[in-house]
């Protein structure tokens, strides 16, 4: 997945004509639109799916630094590459084991990188990580098909709820993750054409 995964994210680094065609082609897509998600950490947008092969890239922006600083893994292996800004990137080692929950006590600090534009790493789904991220960071994520049903974040550091983005209907309770509004697309198209990272 490494070599590829860096290739096609070199690809859409270095080609603003194409990340600002599937930027503006979200809108066009319920699918898409729909895998645009607000979330605890940050805002994506879905820039294309196959979902028969477990297969999507993703532009992450508007990261809530304050809610970073819980250790999880992912249910997949992903690459991302830095367009923009930066953060620490700690990756963590299990003393338990490699599958099911974790705590805390069950982590031990393996490799701290600090990651600036034009980085890019790759993570199995078995690795913990965390990545501070300075305000302004934008990254470009690939991720391959689920290898587990559920991912895993220390509980005892997760953010409280009222940290968590506000619902998308006024008066619901804030969520975790949930789809983006088109107000808020347009806001992260907004966010990226004032970075100039797409047009």
């Amino acid at each position: 997945m490494d070599r590829i995964s860096r290739a096609l994210l070199d690809q859409l680094a270095d080609d603003r004509d194409l990340l600002t065609l599937l930027v503006s082609e979200v809108l066009h897509d319920p699918e898409r639109l729909a895998a645009s998600r607000v979330t605890l950490l940050l805002n994506r947008l879905s820039l294309y799916q196959a979902p028969d092969r477990g297969f999507e890239i993703r532009l992450n922006m508007n990261p809530r630094p304050d809610n970073q600083l819980v250790p999880h893994d992912h249910c997949y292996a992903f690459a991302t590459r830095i367009l923009a800004g930066g953060y620490l990137h700690v990756v963590r080692r299990r003393t338990d084991g490699w599958d099911g929950p974790f705590t805390g006590a069950d982590l031990e600090p393996a490799i701290v990188t600090v990651e600036r534009p034009g980085s890019a790493y790759t993570l199995d789904h078995t690795m913990v990580h965390q990545a501070v991220m300075e305000p302004h960071t934008v990254t470009l994520f690939v991720r391959g098909p689920r290898r587990k049903r559920f991912s895993h974040a220390v509980e005892e550091l997760m953010p409280p709820p009222e940290s968590w983005p506000a619902a998308a209907i006024p008066g619901d309770v804030p969520e975790e993750s949930r789809s983006c509004t088109l107000a808020e697309y347009q806001g992260m198209r907004a966010y990226l054409i004032e970075r100039d990272l797409i047009g």
